[in-house]
């Protein structure tokens, strides 16, 4: 065995190219890694972790991915890199800020859920919301069953985000975790991307060719397209990042090939089964994001001198994926796609603007309880009040009486659900990772940037779309958030 104490020895032939052995990851945090790996690649697999089983499963993967990252750990110097250390995460967790805040959040939905003021009620036939006594000092909620939404499945999905970001943020302690985690992930989201564009292209509505679900428009593992879609935008990002990562890192090297080239196919791919997927606001966020990264690879070679361009390579990179993005297009016949796309844009159909008017009635709700909001998970028992307000949200253009389980408009439900008080503290979770990433000079680093664009995209989708209603776009989108800042402030420690 090896003495804890014995330093790092190179080999003879990393002593002639100045390099040393690489330290290993430590058993504990490879069983981190393992735990938090398995438990995201599951979500979208399991309907996106819609349905209570899934949700409960996920929360129990989430506490032990937890209490394994609490765990102390000895380092040995084939583990560190330098002399042995111990370290407690505990520590690190109680100097946390997200840790706090998200604990306050979590607080302030339990308060919520004590208080409802409105109460479920049914026939057997219809339900209908009875108005209740509640305490006017605390924020207002409201009870329904635990199978049917409200305020206690929101606290077991939240708990199980805050869980899963905490466990990443003081489980990992080096870049190669964090990089084997994104390629996971980026590889789950190929594989998802392929089951989406194999039910395109045999034409079934069918999950898993078995599962049917009357009335949804279906995508991968995803009752809704949308959210299959919402999905994808993930690892596209991931794609992009570590593709930007690895093609800058093979410069500096002088690498003769490097894995950047299969990414950025595998990118064009996740572009291709967005588009197929028929979401229409999803597509539109991956045509922006994508554009942003070849502008931003455009200009980086238009940066470098002009003996180390390689103009060629980049045309024939440029082409080459346009040909397979257009033949890939053409194949799975996404001209249905972009005429759904015009018929949006254009207003042919009232979809945008009935989600229009949704959000116009949400923002009502908002103004009658600004501070307090209506109650975590309130929206589809609260919102029918503000509905009928306005007779185009009370039946379609057919004629058939229209219910609002969503308001197709995160950025406004989850205030009317969660008030100033509740949606403060995300904001400040939020403006916490983007001040350390500033701190770290994010933008200098390919995958930093590209990561963090990504999960920005994703919230600027949520203006015209639900995704974080799912649970899996929800926890995979918290959990890139410690992943991006950590990798970068381990990249500043490296010197870039």
């Amino acid at each position: 065995m090896t003495d804890p104490a014995d330093p790092i020895v190179p080999s003879p032939l990393d002593r002639m190219r100045g390099r040393r052995e690489k330290p290993r990851i430590h058993p504990a945090e490879k069983a981190v890694l393992v735990l938090l790996a398995t438990h995201l690649t599951i979500l979208p697999w399991a309907l996106g972790a819609m349905h209570l089983p899934a949700q409960i499963a996920s929360a129990v993967l989430a506490v032990v991915a937890m209490a394994a990252a609490l765990v102390p750990r000895t380092y040995r110097p084939d583990e560190s890199g330098r002399e042995p250390f111990r370290l407690v995460p505990g520590r690190r967790l109680l100097r946390f800020p997200v840790f706090w805040l998200g604990l306050a959040l979590l607080g302030y939905v339990l308060l919520q859920a004590m208080n409802p003021v409105w109460a479920h009620a049914t026939d057997g036939k219809v339900f209908w919301m009875a108005r209740i006594q509640g305490s006017d000092w605390l924020p207002p909620g409201v009870q329904v069953p635990f199978e049917k939404w409200g305020p206690w499945r929101v606290l077991v999905v939240f708990s199980t985000a805050w869980l899963t970001v905490c466990a990443v943020w003081v489980g990992f302690t080096r870049r190669r975790s964090l990089q084997i985690l994104i390629g996971v992930l980026t590889a789950n989201g190929l594989l998802v991307a392929l089951v989406g564009v194999a039910q395109r292209m045999t034409r079934t509505n069918l999950i898993y060719w078995n599962l049917d679900f009357p009335g949804a428009m279906t995508f991968g593992p995803f009752v809704y397209k949308n959210h299959g879609a919402g999905y994808l935008l993930l690892p596209l990002a991931a794609a992009c990042g570590l593709a930007g990562w690895f093609y800058l890192r093979g410069l500096r090297r002088l690498e003769k090939s490097n894995p950047s080239g299969v990414l950025a196919f595998a990118a064009t791919f996740l572009a291709v089964a967005i588009v197929t997927s028929y979401a229409r606001g999803a597509t539109l966020a991956m045509l922006g994001y994508l554009l942003s990264c070849i502008a931003g690879f455009v200009a980086h070679q238009l940066s470098l001198p002009k003996e180390h361009r390689k103009t060629i390579i980049l045309v024939v990179m440029l082409l080459v994926f346009g040909y397979f993005l257009d033949t890939g297009l053409q194949a799975l016949r996404a001209g249905e796609a972009w005429e759904r796309m015009k018929s949006g844009v254009t207003r042919q159909d009232t979809s945008w603007e009935s989600r229009e008017w949704a959000s116009a009635a949400t923002w009502e709700m908002i103004k009658e309880q600004p501070l307090t909001g209506a109650g975590a998970g309130s929206f589809q028992y609260v919102f029918p009040v503000y509905q009928h307000r306005d007779p185009r949200l009370v039946k379609s253009s057919d004629g058939r009486p229209m219910f609002w389980q969503q308001a197709h408009n995160d950025l406004l439900q989850f205030p009317a659900e969660l008030g100033a008080i509740g949606s403060l503290l995300i904001l400040a979770m939020l403006a916490w990772w983007l001040v350390e990433l500033v701190r770290s000079y994010f933008w200098l680093n390919a995958f930093s940037l590209c990561l963090t664009v990504g999960l920005l995209a994703l919230l600027v989708y949520s203006w015209f779309d639900f995704p974080f209603q799912c649970p899996a776009i929800l926890l995979t989108w918290c959990a890139m958030w410690p992943v991006v800042t950590l990798w970068t402030q381990f990249e500043e420690q490296r010197g870039g």
